[in-house]
C-alpha cells in the first residue's frame, strides 16, 4: 500500500477566477500557496502514513461550484489519488482570512485533522488519528507549524575543520517547502552565513530528492541539484570577517 506523500488544498474555479483577475494574474493559486507549507508540517508530523493506499490527498474548496457532494472520494484504481470535497462553511471561512497568520494556520490544521481522521476512520482507523488527533495539533503548536529536518547525509564539515555546513529541509506557512543551508562556526557553535535555495514560499514538492552533491570550494559551499546534471545551484559563500 501507498504512503501518502503529497497533501494540498484546490481553489474553488469560479472563486479562484475572480481572485486571479482582482489581483492582475500575480495570486493564480490562492488556497494552494496559503495552505502548501501549513499541509506540509502535518505530512512531516504523521510520515510515514498510509490513509488509504493513495499517495496523494487533495482537499477541495468549494464556495460557488454547483452539483459537489461534500465529503471524501477514494479514486484508486482510477487515478491513485483521494480528494475530499469541502462543505461552503469551511470552504467560505477559508477564503474570509485576510492574513495567514497563527489563527489561520490554526484554523487550516484542525480542519487538515478533520479530514484525514474522518478518511481513517472510514478506512478502519488503522492510525488511530481519532484517538491522537489532539496530542499531534498540540505538536504543531509546540512546533510553531514549523520543521526544520537536517540533512545529515548533505551536510558537511569544511576541509579546515572551521566551518561545518548543515543542510535543511524546512516547512511552513511563509517557507512552504525549501532547503536552507546554515554555515556554524565549530568553535563557538554560531551560525556565520545562511541561505535559502530560493523565494519563499516556495510552494512545489520538496527537490531534497534531486540534490546531486554537496562539498566545499575553499571558503564556498556548494548544493548542486538536478540528475543525471546539476540544474541547479545553492552557493554560500563565507566573507573575510566570517573566517578566522
Amino acid at each position: 500500500m501507498a504512503k501518502l506523500q503529497m497533501l494540498s488544498f484546490e481553489d474553488d474555479d469560479i472563486v479562484a477566477r475572480r481572485i486571479k483577475e482582482k489581483s492582475n494574474h500575480c495570486d493564480v493559486a490562492h488556497l494552494y500557496v496559503a495552505t502548501y507549507g501549513i499541509c506540509q508540517v502535518i505530512l512531516q508530523e504523521l510520515s510515514p502514513i498510509d490513509l488509504d493506499g493513495n499517495g496523494r490527498l487533495t482537499i477541495c474548496a468549494n464556495v460557488e461550484k454547483q452539483n459537489v457532494s461534500p465529503g471524501y472520494k477514494n479514486w484508486k484504481g482510477v487515478f491513485n489519488v483521494s480528494t475530499y470535497d469541502l462543505d461552503r462553511d469551511a470552504s467560505r471561512r477559508l477564503y474570509e482570512f485576510k492574513e495567514f497568520g497563527e489563527k489561520f494556520e490554526e484554523y487550516v490544521a484542525n480542519l487538515v485533522l478533520d479530514v484525514l481522521t474522518e478518511i481513517d476512520e472510514i478506512n478502519g482507523g488503522k492510525n488511530r488519528l481519532a484517538q491522537r488527533r489532539d496530542g499531534i495539533m498540540q505538536n504543531l503548536r509546540d512546533c510553531g507549524f514549523e520543521k526544520k529536518i537536517l540533512l545529515e547525509r548533505y551536510s558537511k564539515l569544511s576541509r579546515d575543520r572551521k566551518h561545518r555546513a548543515l543542510v535543511y529541509n524546512c516547512f511552513g506557512q511563509r517557507i512552504g517547502d525549501a532547503l536552507k543551508v546554515e554555515i556554524v562556526d565549530t568553535a563557538t557553535g554560531e551560525v556565520v552565513a545562511s541561505k535559502w535555495d530560493e523565494e519563499l514560499p516556495r510552494c512545489a514538492d520538496s527537490h531534497k530528492s534531486s540534490i546531486n552533491k554537496t562539498g566545499w570550494d575553499g571558503d564556498t559551499f556548494r548544493i548542486s541539484i538536478g540528475r543525471p546534471e546539476p540544474f541547479d545551484s545553492i552557493l554560500v559563500e563565507l566573507t573575510p570577517n566570517q573566517i578566522h
